[in-house]
């Protein structure tokens, strides 16, 4: 008999007793990583047009955010009602505290090591939605989500910047 044949059976005896095998061969188990998590601050801002602009020294790391249009073609008074900082886990959703609605916060996903995709919804002080956004942030920069309030077009923002 030729070497072919011999070695055509040696392999699929190999194949076929481990195929056979009562313990299959399997890929060993990873053990899972730390969840993915982001460290954020939220800054809620009341928004109002008066005849002497101001902005709260509290907004300082926001400040050139708050004098660029659109914000400050629509008001130009800015007081830092509260802020809160919250760790942000992976699709959990995180409620923010806020004086005036409430909000939540979720990490979507991490790309790039530099940049955090997060969801954001504002509920009004009625509990109806009034924002519903999802972001690319840049670490360390800020972006504002602003709602405009009835009757006379004060404006309710919630900065958010992540680490």
């Amino acid at each position: 008999m030729s070497v072919r044949f011999w070695l055509s059976m040696v392999v699929s005896s190999v194949l076929s007793a481990s195929v056979l095998a009562d313990e299959p061969v399997g890929i060993p188990a990873q053990a899972p990583g730390p969840p993915l998590a982001v460290t954020c601050d939220f800054i809620e801002i009341s928004a109002t047009k008066t005849k002497t602009p101001s902005i709260d020294p509290q907004l300082a790391p926001i400040e050139k955010k708050l004098k660029k249009a659109p914000l400050s073609s629509q008001w130009n008074e800015f007081k830092q009602l509260s802020k809160a900082t919250k760790k942000l886990e992976k699709k959990k959703i995180e409620a923010i505290a806020l004086k005036q609605g409430a909000a939540t916060a979720t990490l979507v996903e991490i790309v790039d090591t530099s940049k955090v995709r997060i969801t954001v919804t504002i509920d009004n002080a009625k509990g109806k939605q009034a924002v519903n956004q999802t972001t690319l942030l840049d670490a360390g920069d800020y972006v504002i989500h602003a709602v405009v309030l009835p009757p006379n077009d004060d404006g309710h923002l919630l900065a958010v910047t992540c680490k």
